[in-house]
């Protein structure tokens, strides 16, 4: 007999004592239940088939017309992804908002992924201009249903201890990491050889395959993914759904007369992130049903939201800067053979994988000194711009000859810092969020991720008019700044988040 899914709680924490010598030491350890590996597996696939697309949209951009590209110029290539990477994060707001007010997370991850294959599947059969945007749209409205509500569902699977939180996370992110692994590769190997088109496809076919995973996981799902937790008037969802059809005819008309276009997408974009996150933190500091407590730890968690925009800022160029570095400055020809160019991007999330067990193990060894939140923060930062600092030394090779090895390098040097701020940033928002607003707080999380999208077309675009020393000199001047501010900071923002 099929027992119901639960929620876990302290019996999923076990203990075990480790005897080294005269001293014993007692640790936790995460039992991880069943649901939990059904949505890794579920995000694995949607990862594969996301990055899988992102590994090859940048050089379908900028690639010329004879080489199956649609001949974009940089600038404008750059401020695309930019855009469309950080609207995938902006319709979380809403896909989370409506996780909590109008259908339970479960059913939104099912819509999100029928979407998302969608998008893929029109990608790789209309070409051209129409294609790419009726794809990118289907695919944009599918991650939003889809992402926030899955990690919400994620966090009710996991107990309330911090550290076995952020080890769960921590799991949660090397299995997602290995769908965007192995998504470029294949997609960046199949698109060398057959084509942009047949990549997406393939990208459509990974989508599939985590839609029927999640399918024959679903009567496991824990109750609270059952749940609509704040469900929403019916007169009230009327105007609200009034109010996203004026929002979708208005940028419908400023993209017609030309006021948002294809070159200030990514800053447009940017923009609105900004004001949703703003305007989510004042609803939630300012609610009456969110307690005292609550509320401290939403403030303490502000600026470590703006530190995690400008890290992803910086990461999310491998989509941006580096596509066209790539392009431009780097020879891909090994001994007559083509190395396909989106196996340089996979290099970051491989060594992810790599390196995340062996420092979720660590901190569990390290008990009471396992860094804190803020210094996680701060040793992701010093990774990433490390790794855009390492890009200098392209410039003793002028010309496209500079070795695909350097690029390698520096990307793996970068793959280690996202197990320093994604899984804590997961593992805070869900600790913290207060009762009624937890896919909304989650889509929080999520939309650093989107900030620091768009951040990372804007200095794309910023690449494009700037010699190549002074760009990098900036890049990651400006992230060991910020490391060391929010190390200055770290009792106050610890004190309130606790």
């Amino acid at each position: 007999m099929v027992q119901p899914p639960r929620e876990v709680g302290r019996e999923d924490v076990q203990t075990v004592v480790d005897v080294k010598g005269d001293d014993a030491v007692s640790r936790p350890r995460l039992a991880l239940p069943k649901p939990f590996w059904q949505l890794a597996l579920t995000e694995i696939w949607e990862r594969f088939s996301f990055y899988g697309l992102q590994g090859v949209l940048g050089f379908y951009l900028l690639y010329s017309l004879d080489q199956g590209g649609l001949d974009v110029s940089p600038a404008i290539a750059v401020s695309i992804i930019g855009g469309y990477s950080g609207l995938i994060y902006l319709m979380q707001v809403v896909g989370g908002w409506m996780g909590d007010r109008v259908f339970p997370p479960r059913l939104m991850v099912l819509f999100g992924a029928v979407a998302i294959m969608t998008g893929h599947v029109t990608l790789s059969l209309i070409p051209g201009i129409h294609g790419l945007v009726t794809g990118l749209v289907f695919i944009v409205a599918g991650t939003g249903a889809l992402k926030t509500n899955i990690t919400a569902i994620i966090g009710a699977t996991l107990p309330a201890d911090r550290s076995m939180r952020d080890a769960g996370f921590s799991y949660f992110l090397m299995a997602v990491n290995t769908g965007c692994v192995l998504g470029p590769i294949i997609t960046g190997w199949v698109q060398s050889v057959w084509g942009f088109h047949l990549a997406f496809l393939i990208a459509s076919i990974g989508m599939a395959a985590g839609l029927v995973q999640y399918v024959l996981g679903y009567k496991d799902l824990p109750p609270a993914s059952r749940i609509v937790r704040n469900r929403i008037r019916p007169a009230n969802l009327a105007k609200y759904a009034s109010g996203g059809l004026f929002a979708a005819a208005l940028l419908a008309l400023l993209w017609s007369i030309g006021t948002v276009n294809a070159g200030n997408l990514t800053h447009v974009v940017g923009a609105c992130i900004a004001l949703a996150a703003g305007v989510l933190f004042s609803a939630i500091l300012r609610s009456p049903a969110v307690a005292s407590d609550e509320k401290r730890r939403v403030a303490g968690y502000v600026p470590l939201w703006v530190v995690g925009v400008l890290y992803y800022g910086i990461l999310l160029q491998v989509f941006t800067t580096v596509t066209i570095f790539v392009t431009e400055r780097v020879d891909l020809d090994l001994f007559g053979w083509q190395l396909p160019a989106a196996w340089l991007i996979a290099v970051t999330p491989l060594v992810g994988v790599i390196f995340t067990p062996f420092i979720t193990r660590m901190w569990a060894r390290q008990g009471p000194r396992e860094p804190s939140v803020t210094s996680k923060f701060a040793i992701g930062l010093v990774l990433v711009s490390g790794a855009y600092l390492l890009l200098l030394f392209s410039e003793l090779t002028p010309g496209k000859e500079v070795s695909p090895a350097l690029v390698l390098v520096c990307m793996a040097l970068a793959g280690p810092s996202e197990v320093f701020v994604n899984p804590v940033t997961l593992s805070l928002v869900t600790r913290i969020a207060p009762q009624k607003f937890g896919t909304q707080m989650t889509a929080l999380g999520v939309l650093i991720i989107g900030g620091g999208a768009a951040i990372s077309g804007v200095l794309g675009v910023l690449y494009t008019v700037m010699p190549l020393a002074p760009y990098l000199i900036s890049v990651g001047v400006c992230g060991l700044a910020t490391a060391a501010a929010i190390r200055l900071m770290s009792r106050r923002i610890e004190s309130l988040i606790e």
